[in-house]
């Protein structure tokens, strides 16, 4: 595991758009996501950086309304060496100064690992949209049928962090 004190989370810079952008297609497959409902467009979104001596590493965009804390994308780019972990620590140290009562996010049934991941960190499940998949691909086509696993991909799992 990287040392924590070699991960420094900073909030992101307009020096940093390009380097957001070109992750976001990278790793979602195009220059917006979808969830519930919503299209997102995380490269105008306020977003956290981890700095890995000095080099990005993960990349958290969220958006905050009505007191609550959506956490809409999350990348490490080196896994299991604590980035994501630095990154959502700041994020609930900066919902709990904004007032935010909870931060909540939507992943599919299919992303066990970020399931996992986040029950590590504190979250709970909150809801199981059924079939909202099916309504995501109405304005992001390119969401597969299947994970690289051969899970169906059907539901949208809500998880949520208390405040």
């Amino acid at each position: 595991m990287v040392w924590m004190s070699r991960i420094k989370v900073r909030k992101a810079t307009d020096e940093d758009g390009d380097w957001i952008d070109w992750l976001i297609r990278e790793q979602w497959g195009s220059d917006f996501v979808a969830s519930r409902g919503k299209r997102h467009v995380p490269c105008r979104l306020p977003a956290l950086l981890a700095l890995i001596d000095g080099k990005r590493g993960g990349l958290l965009t969220f958006r905050i309304a009505d007191q609550e804390c959506e956490i809409v994308t999350l990348n490490s780019l080196q896994e299991r060496q604590g980035i994501g972990n630095a990154l959502v620590s700041k994020m609930i140290e900066m919902a709990k100064i904004a007032h935010c009562t909870r931060i909540w996010l939507v992943t599919t049934n299919d992303n066990t690992d970020a399931m996992r991941f986040y029950q590590k960190m504190g979250f709970r499940f909150s809801a199981i949209h059924r079939n909202a998949v099916d309504e995501a691909r109405k304005l992001k086509p390119s969401i597969p049928e299947y994970s690289n696993s051969g899970i169906r991909i059907t539901d949208e799992v809500e998880m949520e962090y208390q405040m």
